[in-house]
């Protein structure tokens, strides 16, 4: 049973034990001092609410999705990795590939585990389109061997990561580091 069949099942339980209990009662005085009998104020999600939620966590699924694969490939400079096109889509899918190889023929590969907490702060489920907001931390995650750059930027930094709908399946397209800003 869905999620949603069941809370309407459940609210119409409760509508329904509330009237037995209403007719049941002795007291059928009607008069200015009556009270009305009180029925549950049990709010039903409207059906944009669910879809709403329900692509929210789709759209924070395929980022974290996105950003899972990505470190796993950087672990090993895997530029021909398979699992990014899962969760991300063009251009940035292409950005991370070449940045992948050029890694790859740096002998640059990165050690350790960033984290992230990200938000969704735009959604337009008509469009199919959504905004993050994350906070992406690579304190613990660095890039080492070959010639890796010694990095003057900030090691806790916001993103802003656009998704987009393609076929009822969500893709991250863009992704917008602001690495000269800390959060």
């Amino acid at each position: 049973m869905t999620r949603i069949a069941k809370m309407i099942s459940s609210f119409a339980l409760a509508l329904g034990l509330a009237y037995a209990l209403a007719a049941c009662s002795g007291s059928s005085s009607s008069g200015p001092d009556a009270t009305p009998s009180a029925v549950p104020s049990t709010a039903m999600p409207s059906p944009v609410d669910s879809a709403e939620e329900q692509a929210r966590q789709d759209v924070i699924a395929v980022y974290d999705g996105y950003l899972e694969a990505y470190v796993k490939a950087s672990a090993t400079a895997d530029y021909r990795t398979k699992e990014l096109a899962k969760f991300v889509g063009e251009p940035l899918l292409g950005q991370l590939l070449n940045n992948l190889q050029n890694m790859s023929r740096s002998g640059v590969h990165n050690e350790g585990r960033p984290t992230w907490s990200p938000t969704v702060t735009g959604l337009q489920l008509d469009a199919g389109e959504a905004v993050i907001q994350d906070c992406f931390d690579s304190t613990n995650w660095n890039a080492v061997g070959g010639q890796a750059p010694p990095t003057t930027q900030a090691k806790r930094y916001p993103v802003v990561v656009k998704v987009k709908r393609v076929s009822e399946k969500w893709y991250v397209y863009e992704s917008t580091a602001q690495r000269s800003s800390t959060c």
